[in-house]
């Protein structure tokens, strides 16, 4: 297993930052830049890249890109709490996964990349944040439904017959 995308995400880990942070910033739908300070925004990048070069680089299975996206359900539970809307999460992960593509799109292109391989990992790389997005939406899920403690769970309840009829 090499680490090609794992050296090359810790080498433009400033750059995609940047790039992320401008967008969030010029993104009118997003509120984060109000609710969370600079550091609290970016705080959870280097661990999605680390976590992202280290799938790419051993071509990963979507079984191991649903684990690491399970370890890294951090992000929703913190936004949550931070106050951010689902929507807004959902975009911020949208904009890394469109920076990411387009970064590991010029550094194919300008290494001269097997294009077939960097294909794969830019599919890869689009399961990860479609993953992403699934741990943001069960999050927020749970974190709204009202808490009841019961022994099993029938869902949807049984309907209730109308005592007119």
């Amino acid at each position: 297993m090499s680490d090609h995308y794992s050296s090359f995400l810790r080498t433009h880990e400033e750059d995609v930052v940047r790039a992320w942070v401008d967008e969030i910033y010029a993104d009118s739908r997003i509120n984060l830049t109000t609710l969370v300070p600079y550091a609290q925004l970016v705080d959870h990048l280097p661990d999605i890249l680390d976590e992202l070069g280290h799938l790419l680089d051993k071509t990963a299975d979507d079984a191991e890109i649903q684990e690491a996206t399970r370890r890294l359900r951090s992000l929703a539970q913190v936004r949550f709490r931070q106050g951010a809307m689902i929507d807004e999460v959902a975009r911020e992960l949208m904009i890394l996964r469109k920076i990411l593509g387009q970064f590991l799109w010029r550094e194919g292109l300008s290494t001269a990349v097997d294009l077939w391989e960097l294909r794969d990992a830019l599919k890869r790389a689009d399961t990860f944040f479609d993953e992403m997005i699934v741990q943001v939406i069960l999050i927020y899920a749970t974190s709204y439904r009202p808490p009841v403690e019961t022994r099993s769970s029938i869902w949807p309840p049984p309907r209730r017959r109308d005592p007119t009829r």
